[in-house]
């Protein structure tokens, strides 16, 4: 796989004329970053306060001043934003991936899983490595495994790229 260690979900791409397992790694990448964006999602980062944010209205905002509309809006920007529905049904497609395609092959399916999830959410793949005492050589094999193995049943199944 070319292109494991860099995937980059900023970067608008469009999808290759045929499944490929870097493919298959940008829609898990993608898939995970749509759950964390849920609601009821675990944040890491809290604002340090158990109150309930506050909702304004565009008309409130403006009608309070230069600096406290600035922080305002800096904090509508800052906001996680909302998932559509489009993007949960790619998401699911994505999840059950994992678990239709890789039922037989256990450890390619976790490794795939966890690199995808290290990558959405921003977490640190060596301290987990570290932690599980996996060899990254090995564990970059099976991830790659893994996308191949449902790249290729994907092809097979002749399920349309998106």
């Amino acid at each position: 796989m070319s292109r494991i260690a860099t995937v980059d979900m900023d970067v608008p791409q469009d999808p290759p004329p045929a499944w490929t397992g870097d493919w298959v790694c940008t829609r898990l990448v993608e898939a995970y970053r749509i759950e964390r964006r849920l609601p009821g999602v675990a944040r890491y980062f809290s604002n340090g306060s158990a109150w309930p944010s506050i909702n304004y209205e565009f008309a409130d905002v403006v009608a309070q001043g230069e600096t406290a509309s600035s922080r305002v809006l800096a904090e509508w920007e800052n906001n996680r934003g909302g998932v559509f529905a489009y993007q949960l049904t790619r998401m699911d497609e994505a999840h059950d991936w994992l678990r239709h395609y890789l039922a037989g092959h256990e450890v390619e399916r976790m490794c795939l899983a966890h690199w995808a999830t290290s990558m959405a959410y921003h977490r640190s793949l060596q301290s987990l490595l570290r932690k599980r005492r996996w060899s990254r050589t090995t564990f970059y094999r099976r991830v790659s495994a893994g996308a191949s193995i449902i790249a290729g049943k994907l092809i097979a199944d002749r399920v349309p790229i998106a």
